[in-house]
């Protein structure tokens, strides 16, 4: 298994009043692992706790609970200088290419940096020769090495960035959001590139969109994840084909959006409410916005198999498994 996160838990501390704080849990027990050469999605709204993983994951920020594995070895336990050698088999895509980038390096100097955490790669020559390469390998012209970022398009710039995150051959890659800054048009150019570029190196990936619409091209699986926690997982046809949690549903007919289905699969999903985070976290952090709560959903929801490696954090999730059909849908 190239990455393992076991009951991974975050907590922030954030100010309420002058001398008032109070703690904002992030990530609450997650668990899930990726394969070599796995594409898995990371879908919810804003603020659920995405990104904190992936920088978690990348030791940008230290967990407050469970572990980290890469490569069967615990990583979050190890120190930021014991963690340096890992860094060139663990890298990211970030969401914004502009604010990604030092403005005042050239595109050599940024692809440079990147490939100093290769110890294979010593001289000069073959320094320069690997940016060259890291350019056509993104279809770029090799003059753009000179240039720096505010030279560039987003488009071109997130080519550089996916250049960057693969010159020290990476096993796995974090995708944050990394085509949510681009015009339409460019979004299915990168998104193609990725593929490609995964198939040339065997890289894992997790990418964090809130596009559905890329998840369902480029996913083996997907995570669904509502204020910290996982609500459910699975492969990309059964989240897509047949949602079991509430919330699922909600984020699925959010994609209707100017489709004709539209009102019905309102009427489907049954959230109500904006994103909040509970003062009370024992039952369903889902409970006060789902049309189809009970009693029962007040009390801890444990992930379950509802078939085979469909998991799901909702004890009605056979009885939503009947109003799915409207989901068959092709994105």
């Amino acid at each position: 298994m190239m990455l393992e996160l076991t009951d991974v838990k975050k907590v922030f501390q954030v100010r309420t009043g002058i001398l008032n704080k109070e703690d904002l849990v992030a990530i609450d027990n997650v668990s899930f692992r990726i394969g070599e050469s796995e594409t898995v999605g990371l879908v919810g709204e804003s603020g659920c706790g995405k990104s904190t993983i992936g920088k978690s994951i990348l030791h940008l920020i230290q967990i407050d609970g469970g572990k980290i594995e890469f490569g069967g070895k615990n990583i979050s336990s190890l120190k930021e200088g014991d963690f340096r050698s890992h860094r060139k088999d663990i890298q990211m895509v970030f969401q914004n290419p502009l604010a990604s980038f030092n403005p005042l390096f050239t595109m050599h100097q940024s692809l440079l940096d990147a490939i100093n955490l290769n110890p294979e790669i010593e001289s000069k020559n073959d320094k320069k020769n690997k940016v060259n390469e890291l350019l056509e390998m993104v279809r770029l012209p090799l003059d753009f090495a000179q240039k720096r970022p505010h030279e560039l398009s987003g488009g071109q710039l997130q080519r550089i960035g996916l250049a960057r995150a693969l010159a020290s051959n990476p096993h796995f890659v974090f995708l944050d959001e990394p085509t949510s800054a681009l015009d339409m048009s460019i979004r299915g150019q990168i998104v193609n590139l990725l593929l490609d570029l995964q198939d040339t190196f065997k890289t894992s990936y997790l990418f964090v969109t809130h596009d559905l619409r890329v998840i369902y091209f480029v996913a083996d699986r997907v995570l669904v994840m509502y204020l910290g926690e996982i609500v459910e997982t699975g492969t990309r046809d059964m989240i897509f084909h047949l949602p079991l949690h509430p919330y699922t549903h909600g984020l699925l007919a959010a994609t209707l959006i100017g489709r004709e289905e539209v009102e019905e699969a309102r009427h489907i999903s049954r959230l109500k409410g904006e994103v909040f985070q509970p003062a009370e976290e024992k039952g369903c952090k889902l409970y006060s916005r789902c049309g189809y709560a009970t009693e029962r959903c007040k009390e801890p929801q444990a992930m379950r198999e509802v078939q085979k490696n469909h998991w799901v954090r909702c004890w009605r999730a056979e009885d939503l498994q009947l109003k799915t059909k409207l989901f068959d849908m092709k994105l």
